[in-house]
């Protein structure tokens, strides 16, 4: 009898662990890509790994990605948020789910990692929503759509963005940040590397609407240049 006991507390850890994937943005990768899954897989084994290309031309470093490794070409043009969209539509039964561009290389494991509803794992930075130029163009995509309280926010706003638009948080909070990039597909806006700036600012505007409580990782990866446009 007390084996049995055992055994069904074992089971029933085994059905609470929570389901995790990652998904990486890529477009015309190089050593850099194969380094960061490498590093996934060290610090974060739980994780599945779904790679996104982002309109690459160039594909001689995707025959070196692990065969587990599930590689989607789907010549996304819509930088990270696009890329997110997209993996997101496709793979959308797990519990955590981490979205990193591929020069974020991960060096340590981020401890006590457990993305609880309303929680956003992300790289800060604080500034002013219109720093760096372009409120004007935030504004004007946001205006008259669900999220219009963007479009009206003062220039002084201060933000904590997220910056490289990557993140770890789970399903529930996704669904709330992805509601960026459906304007631009309502919209019919063709994104540039100004977009993805914007989606920068945003991305934190979205976590403090959720009420979501935020942790810098920043620390936890390497971010490296590989000089894109």
């Amino acid at each position: 009898m007390p084996t049995k006991r055992r055994h069904s507390k074992q089971r029933t850890r085994k059905n609470n662990k929570q389901s995790c994937i990652c998904i990486i943005s890529t477009k015309n990768p190089n050593h850099i890509l194969i380094k960061t899954i490498q590093n996934v897989k060290l610090y974060y084994p739980e994780f599945k790994i779904v790679v996104v290309d982002s309109d690459s031309t160039n594909f001689e470093y995707f025959k070196l990605v692990p065969d587990d490794v599930k590689i989607e070409y789907c010549k996304n043009k819509n930088w990270e948020l696009g890329a997110w969209c997209y993996a997101f539509e496709k793979y959308n039964n797990y519990d955590v789910y981490m979205f990193i561009q591929d020069s974020l290389t991960p060096i340590k494991r981020i401890p006590n990692l457990n993305a609880k509803p309303n929680q956003l794992y992300s790289f800060h930075y604080q500034a002013k929503i219109s720093d760096g130029g372009y409120f004007d163009v935030l504004k004007k995509i946001y205006k008259d759509t669900d999220l219009s309280f963007i479009s009206k926010l003062d220039p002084n706003t201060p933000i904590v963005g997220t910056a490289h638009t990557s993140f770890i948080t789970n399903k529930e909070n996704v669904y709330t940040i992805l509601q960026l990039e459906n304007v631009y597909k309502e919209k019919k806006i063709k994104k540039t590397k100004v977009h993805s700036w914007l989606s920068e600012r945003c991305g934190g505007l979205m976590a403090e609407r959720n009420n979501n409580k935020r942790y810098d990782i920043t620390a936890y990866f390497k971010k490296q240049s590989l000089h894109r446009e």
